[in-house]
């Protein structure tokens, strides 16, 4: 069961994720240590906080693009100061055209953002909360008040008293051109953009080829919350844990292991899972699925479901009894139903609803997630 966290938690990570399509990170369980920070360019500064001066040159006529890169399968972690939930990881789940889709994590919650780069603005057109699981959101946009509720993050031309009004009403503007800024990774020169709220200030630091490397917010009452650029590294996947349920030797339950996940920028999620249901060392014969079995769609509906459709091989090397056969299926539908966290899967086979000599499910029959046979 995932944890339910509280607006406060939610309210301080979407600001950051408005700032941070560049940087990849992994869900919370899944441990960076073993890669290399990769360093960046990095200019000295004796000044350990925001300038105070301001440049009203332009940023030498720089594209968004220059300051917020889309760059594919890096994975960038921040520390945080001043809340529990400041520190937090980003990762860039897909790329395509002018969007891209990140995911971020910060140990208490998971967010999906959909950033669009047009007409000069880099912009959050959609977000998810809670979404542990990996899904191409790229062509949603939101719409209503879920619309009203997403930021710009930068617009063009990047140069001082260049201003913009979001969708909230907050204004935000480009305050400095060469701000002197000091992260964990080391010292940058960045683009300075400020956005006053009616309680507080936020100041996001962009350098570039590499993004965002500082965010600072301002509560009041001498209450500073920070993030800071803490490891940037190039070539690394997204990671993730997998519960997988598999009928016990005894084909009397379902047992269940844990399978890592891994993907890269663009990789296809529906692709991954049918190899991990593949590889399964725990399960007698080391897999729940047949070695030819691929899974031709995959996707989490609006009413609540997930879709799910095999290749004809998931029947044809079943080569199963009954009993075996039941538990099969209840171990693929709890390991998907378990993966969106959803409890019903509505499971096909070439497009038709499920059929094999023992089992016949009607048009429009789903199965349901159901632990009782899992054994303890």
């Amino acid at each position: 069961m995932r944890k339910k966290v509280s607006n406060l938690m939610v309210a301080l990570l979407v600001p950051l994720l408005a700032s941070c399509s560049l940087f990849g990170g992994s869900d919370a369980s899944s441990d960076s240590s073993g890669v290399n920070s990769v360093s960046s360019s990095v200019s000295s500064s004796t000044d350990s906080g925001s300038a105070s001066s301001s440049s009203s040159e332009p940023a030498d006529a720089a594209t968004i693009e220059a300051y917020y890169p889309f760059s594919a399968s890096v994975f960038t972690k921040y520390l945080g100061e001043g809340n529990e939930y400041a520190s937090f990881t980003i990762y860039p789940q897909y790329i395509e055209g002018n969007r891209m889709q990140i995911t971020s994590n910060n140990g208490g919650t998971q967010i999906v953002t959909v950033l669009e780069l047009a007409d000069g603005e880099l912009r959050e057109v959609f977000t998810r909360p809670e979404t542990y699981f990996r899904e191409n959101m790229l062509e949603k946009t939101a719409s209503g008040d879920a619309a009203n509720q997403l930021d710009i993050l930068l617009k063009e031309p990047l140069e001082v008293g260049n201003s913009w009004v979001n969708a909230s009403g907050v204004p935000s503007e480009i305050t400095n051109l060469t701000s002197q800024i000091e992260t964990p990774m080391g010292n940058f020169e960045a683009l300075e953009v400020t956005t006053t709220y009616e309680t507080s200030t936020t100041k996001d630091y962009y350098v570039r080829d590499m993004g965002l490397v500082k965010r600072v917010t301002d509560l009041g009452d001498d209450m500073i919350v920070s993030s800071s650029l803490e490891a940037r590294n190039e070539n690394v996947p997204e990671t993730q844990q997998l519960r997988v349920f598999y009928p016990d030797s005894d084909l009397m339950g379902l047992d269940a292991t844990s399978v890592s996940l891994s993907y890269a920028t663009n990789d296809i999620t529906r692709t991954i899972l049918a190899e991990a249901l593949k590889n399964v060392p725990d399960a007698p014969g080391g897999s729940l699925i047949g070695p030819n079995v691929s899974i031709n769609s995959l996707s989490l509906s609006d009413d609540g479901r997930v879709y799910v459709d095999f290749s004809q091989e998931f029947v044809s090397e079943m080569n199963a009894g009954t009993s075996a056969e039941s538990l099969i299926l209840q171990g693929v539908v709890n390991t998907i139903g378990e993966y969106y966290g959803v409890q019903e899967v509505y499971l096909t086979v070439a497009g038709n609803p499920y059929e094999s000599g023992h089992i016949l499910m009607a048009e429009g029959a789903y199965f349901t997630v159901d632990y009782t046979n899992v054994n303890e």
